[in-house]
């Protein structure tokens, strides 16, 4: 594990943080032209994600205090005796969430590893003391928000890329958006 110092002359009250898997390069291009394809075609309207902010959340834990983010990162380290295993993540559909208005890219068999991973980065923030969203884990790829959509494509073939690295970010917002900024990273091992 590696933690990114930001800067020590910026006094914050709490920072915005959740783990999370960044796709390859290749699979970041495909989803990225997947949600200009969205708007191109006037199939959805909203706001798109920007391709450098495409992600796979793990855990969401919200604002967080800064002190405590080497705690954080100390217990998180504690999953080095789970071994989490590299594994490929395959999206086959694009769907929408009407009720918070979502357009997410999504999976039909979600990888044994994948959720042994956000189990294992669970078990361990609740045995620390940590606070974090609990519910039903559903993977998912936002790809826009405040969305209104009347039909959503189907994918001609699936996207698949190779997770070997779980993050964890803070977010910022700017005048132009979101800004997500890794400020921790762990390995994930190969099969």
């Amino acid at each position: 594990m590696r933690i990114i110092k930001g800067n020590p002359d910026i006094k914050q009250e709490t920072v915005r943080i959740f783990f999370a898997i960044w796709p390859d390069v290749m699979a970041q291009k495909q989803l990225a032209a997947l949600t200009e394809q969205l708007q191109a075609e006037s199939l959805c309207r909203g706001r798109r994600t920007q391709a450098e902010n495409i992600h796979l959340t793990l855990v969401f834990l919200g604002e967080v205090d800064p002190s405590k983010l080497e705690a954080l990162c100390l217990a998180v380290d504690g999953i080095k005796s789970f071994y989490p295993r590299a594994f490929d993540m395959i999206i086959e559909e694009v769907r929408y969430w009407k009720h918070n208005r979502i357009v997410y890219a999504g999976t039909c068999n979600v990888p044994r590893e994948l959720t042994d991973l956000v189990n294992a980065i669970q078990n361990v923030l609740f045995a620390a003391g940590f606070s974090f969203e609990r519910r039903a884990y559903e993977p998912h790829i936002t790809l826009m928000r405040k969305a209104s959509c009347h039909t959503l494509p189907k994918l001609e073939k699936p996207i698949a890329w190779r997770a070997q690295e779980w993050v964890l970010v803070k977010s910022e917002q700017t005048s132009s958006g979101s800004v997500y900024i890794p400020i921790g990273r762990w390995p994930l091992g190969n099969l």
